[in-house]
């Protein structure tokens, strides 16, 4: 059995993350090559797919390019996780879209409408409106980006006019401040359709529990009602891998977000569970039971 990781050309946090599933994949004998997508690798010609990767059994995908993935997935590469589902996590309004009428609690949020030729006063007013509804502190989010960036806190009408006509060209979302949940989260992490372990993260210099040196978790000593609302979440969606972002609203869970392609260097180190051996367990599993299936 062979495999391909396919990372972005800043690979960050994904070294670790490739590190530690080498590893494990070695100790089973499969072999794994580490390709940087910098553009090169797929391309549409004579209204063909065409691929310049070898032939693989599946692909470890670590980059957020949907394009790729997708065009990766025509030509018949089994993708872990899957392209629809990648888009699914990394747009944060999809995300709540989805869950949406799913009886999974998350903060009241509002999508903003893009702006295209340049703000006027007109495409503020579309802001009371959202004061009235969410309030202040409020929290504004870019749809798109991870470890805390493009996650901002507003006090004020003044900073909300001002933060909007900064980002007003990205889709962003407005949502509602759980200041019981201010520089706290919990991260669970989903393997194989089953929650695998969780732990607390915290950052007392932020309201993001996820951002900068200041953050740091421990382990949680009873988990129950957290596997129980990953677990409707999980249903839904039918998880391979994954890491959730719950919020604690005053003894209420509420989801924050959800992220496949989490990190685990942070969650080994404070849970000392072998996430990387449980992802390649199932891997393998799938691969095998695809194989036998054909």
């Amino acid at each position: 059995m062979n495999g391909l990781f396919i990372v972005n050309q800043e690979i960050g946090h994904n070294a670790h993350k490739v590190a530690r599933l080498s590893e494990e994949f070695k100790k089973a004998s499969v072999d794994i090559e580490v390709f940087v997508n910098n553009g090169t690798l797929a391309s549409i010609k004579d209204n063909n797919v065409k691929i310049n990767l070898p032939k693989a059994d599946f692909v470890i995908y670590m980059d957020k390019d949907i394009y790729l993935a997708r065009l990766l997935e025509k030509a018949g590469y089994h993708l872990f996780n899957r392209a629809d589902f990648i888009k699914l996590c990394d747009d944060k309004m999809l995300t709540f879209i989805a869950c949406a009428d799913h009886d999974i609690p998350m903060p009241t949020t509002i999508s903003g409408p893009l702006v295209y030729y340049g703000l006027r006063e007109t495409h503020l007013s579309f802001l009371k409106k959202v004061e009235g509804e969410l309030g202040y502190p409020m929290v504004v989010k870019k749809v798109y980006g991870s470890l805390g960036e493009g996650v901002y806190l507003v006090n004020n009408y003044d900073e909300l006019a001002k933060l909007y006509a900064e980002i007003c060209r990205n889709p962003i979302v407005f949502q509602k401040y759980i200041s019981s949940s201010a520089g706290k989260s919990i991260r669970v992490l989903i393997i194989d359709g089953k929650v695998f372990g969780a732990f607390f993260r915290k950052n007392a210099r932020d309201f993001r529990s996820n951002y900068g040196e200041n953050a740091s978790g421990e382990i949680i000593p009873d988990m129950k009602k957290y596997v129980d609302f990953a677990e409707k979440i999980n249903q839904l969606f039918n998880i391979e891998y994954a890491g959730l972002d719950l919020l604690d609203n005053d003894g209420e869970l509420m989801l924050c977000e959800m992220n496949s392609n989490a990190f685990f260097e942070e969650f080994e180190n404070i849970t000392r569970l072998n996430v990387a051996k449980a992802v390649v367990d199932m891997i393998i599993r799938k691969v095998n039971l695809k194989n036998e299936q054909k």
